[in-house]
């Protein structure tokens, strides 16, 4: 049995009142190749074995992505977590021109709650209804991707700062629809 509400639509996709979801899903890509030719007779770029087209290391051979989420009676919150195998690009001749790109693992977490689902609070303050609060942290841990040299040193526009300039972020925020 299915409850309806107004225009014939399902309450939450088919949910029966009080009823919440939770969902995990995890991802893990792994890279065969990953090889580009800028043009005919240069040499070919492998972004897997030393080359980079970016400031930020070669192409990882393997990530993993994370994805958790729960939702009940208006609230919830969702969790994302990311990580990125180490990468290296080749330098030049001498190996101490070599930089060495560190794993990065970061986790985010977004908590949500619909205060139009509160009634009590609506007819409390009723200038709550169609208001919606999120708090959200990026970057929990604040990790940052560590570079170094054949020489064990962070060149200076590899430093943490210059690369991820904002780190661990908070927002909070509020939505209100106007009806």
């Amino acid at each position: 049995m299915r409850m309806q509400s107004g225009g014939g639509r399902n309450r939450g996709g088919g949910m029966m009142p009080g009823q919440g979801r939770f969902n995990v899903s995890l991802y893990h890509t792994y890279r065969i190749q990953d090889e580009i030719t800028i043009r005919d007779g240069l040499p070919v770029l492998d972004l897997l074995d030393g080359a980079a087209i970016g400031e930020r290391g070669g192409q990882s051979r393997n990530e993993f992505q994370l994805q958790m989420g729960a939702f009940k009676s208006g609230m919830g919150g969702f969790l994302n977590a990311n990580w990125k195998e180490s990468t290296r690009i080749n330098g030049g001749s001498s190996p101490d021109d070599d930089l060495s790109f560190s794993d990065l693992t970061t986790v985010n977490l977004n908590l949500f709650a619909d205060l139009s689902s509160r009634e009590s609070l609506v007819s409390r303050y009723p200038w709550l209804k169609g208001a919606r609060v999120s708090v959200g942290v990026e970057n929990i841990f604040d990790q940052r991707l560590k570079v170094r040299d054949g020489l064990g040193e962070t060149p200076l526009s590899y430093q943490p700062d210059y690369l991820d300039p904002l780190g661990r972020t908070f927002r909070i925020s509020l939505r209100k629809i106007l009806y």
